[in-house]
């Protein structure tokens, strides 16, 4: 069987059992590209809005630091305090970026995979750990895709270098024989420069490299003929799914169809758009009428319709109407209170039908 369902027999789209049990296990279109764009955009906002805090806070943790540093410590203690003030200092400093930008990472990826979480996709298996299945995957269609786009991301990069710099070579060979501070705060205007071309030509890239792992996550979920043939076999034999068809089968059954209830009754009882219901008396079979099929509101409005559709009379009575649908149910005969009513309301109609063929 695995020999027939090669990879050049998968001509058919993925069924949505197919797609499901994939989804189950952990195997949905992600693109690294998209987080990484989007990573490194986060990253970039804050370091422009933040700068000058984080300058700032680099410049009084290094005082700190270097003042610290020509003097000796008591004992240990005070070194470990020294050096504990260090750590939450930039800890401080690094941790809010750090835990933003997990925040969008865990965002992004929510949004690709809509939430999924298998531990199945986590968990160790010997083929993931094999050097030949890793050699396997570095020299395969998909591995080839991988260094095309590294060497595409190299090469938007460099491009998009050369062509920023390249009007003003002179000015950054000044740059490199001028004070560092003055140098840093005239290259800024570079560096955004930069950095923002960057960023527009890689969300192009990240777009291109979703849809392809859209599209390749399909491809490789295809089935074929017989897997699928396979799977509605497993289907049929599902006592769950038997269950079911059974369940809706005997619903279909037991369920009347308004139209036909509607096109067997003799008249229709309305409120006139509140209540609606369909009477049928047969004299030669039973002793008084019975209410095919009753309704309120649309239901009501609906019986009113195919009343109209198939010439059936409606005869409006409110005081009766409401008497009927709160005291008959359907297939069952009128209440002997209500057979005076009803027996002149079906008087009228006889008579109606009577003089409509004369």
């Amino acid at each position: 069987m695995s020999d027939k369902n090669s990879d050049q027999e998968k001509t058919e789209e993925p069924t949505a059992k197919k797609l499901e049990d994939a989804r189950k296990e952990g195997n949905v279109s992600i693109s690294t590209e998209v987080s990484s764009m989007a990573v490194l955009t986060t990253a970039v906002l804050m370091f422009v809005a933040t700068s000058s805090m984080i300058g700032e806070q680099v410049s009084s943790l290094f005082e700190t630091f270097f003042i610290n540093s020509g003097q000796g410590f008591a004992n240990k203690d005070e070194a470990m305090s020294h050096l504990s003030e260090a750590m939450w200092g930039i800890i401080g400093i690094i941790g809010p970026t750090m835990s933003i930008l997990l925040i969008v990472t865990l965002i992004i990826n929510l949004a690709q995979t809509g939430g999924v979480f298998s531990v199945k996709a986590i968990q160790p298996k010997g083929s993931k750990m094999s050097p030949m299945n890793g050699l396997k995957k570095i020299f395969s269609a998909k591995g080839a895709v991988e260094l095309i786009k590294g060497f595409a991301k190299l090469f938007i990069v460099g491009l998009i270098g050369y062509y920023t710099v390249r009007n003003d070579v002179s000015t950054f060979v000044e740059y490199m024989v001028s004070p560092l501070e003055h140098s840093m705060s005239e290259m800024g205007s570079y560096i955004l420069m930069f950095v923002t071309r960057v960023l527009a030509a890689l969300l192009v890239l990240s777009i291109a490299d979703a849809i392809y792992q859209r599209f390749q996550h399909h491809k490789d979920l295809r089935m074929s003929k017989q897997e699928v043939k396979d799977e509605y076999k497993q289907m049929e034999g599902d006592p769950h799914v038997k269950g079911q068809r059974k369940r809706f089968g005997m619903e279909l059954r037991n369920k009347k169809r308004l139209d036909h209830a509607v096109l067997s009754s003799d008249v229709v009882v309305t409120n006139p758009t509140h209540y609606a219901v369909a009477l049928r008396y047969e004299p030669e079979n039973n002793n008084a009428p019975i209410v095919v099929v009753k309704g309120q509101r649309l239901r009501a409005l609906r019986i009113k319709e195919l009343a109209k559709e198939y010439g059936i009379p409606i005869v409006e009575n409110k005081p009766v109407a409401r008497a009927l649908f709160a005291t008959a149910e359907e297939d069952e005969f009128i209440p002997e209170d209500l057979f005076r009513a009803v027996a002149e309301i079906l008087a009228y109609v006889y008579k109606l039908k009577k003089s409509q063929k004369v």
